[in-house]
């Protein structure tokens, strides 16, 4: 029996997370996110790579777009797109953005930390 929960409990996770991906994929291309960030939010030029960035920074980065926090025009063009987030859609997005798959250093223009897929 103890067994049979563990295995629940691990499918209902999985369900979940994938769930959450889900979302955050539909968020990200209803937003028009791809827009700036590509396609695979790879990001290019100016405009940051999103693809397999912490959970953590991401949210506290949309966290503080969704305040106003900004310190260039470019940062605040993003509060327009995040100022209607919920958390439960900034959760949802982060999730699609840190588990997005692993980029080809190949597929990564430099971006604005001067590093290929940093």
């Amino acid at each position: 029996m103890k067994y049979i929960s563990i295995l629940v409990i691990c499918v209902l996770t999985l369900y979940a997370s994938s769930s959450s991906y889900n979302k955050g994929e539909m968020l990200y291309f209803s937003k028009a996110c791809n827009g700036c960030h590509g396609v695979n939010a790879e990001g290019g030029g100016a405009t940051p790579r999103l693809a397999n960035r912490t959970k953590k920074y991401l949210i506290q980065r949309l966290k503080y777009f969704k305040k106003g926090r900004v310190s260039t025009i470019k940062q605040e063009m993003m509060v327009q797109f995040i100022i209607n987030l919920s958390n439960e859609d900034i959760e949802n997005i982060t999730t699609f953005l840190s588990e997005h798959k692993k980029l080809q250093t190949r597929d990564v223009s430099e971006d604005l930390f001067g590093g290929y897929g940093s």
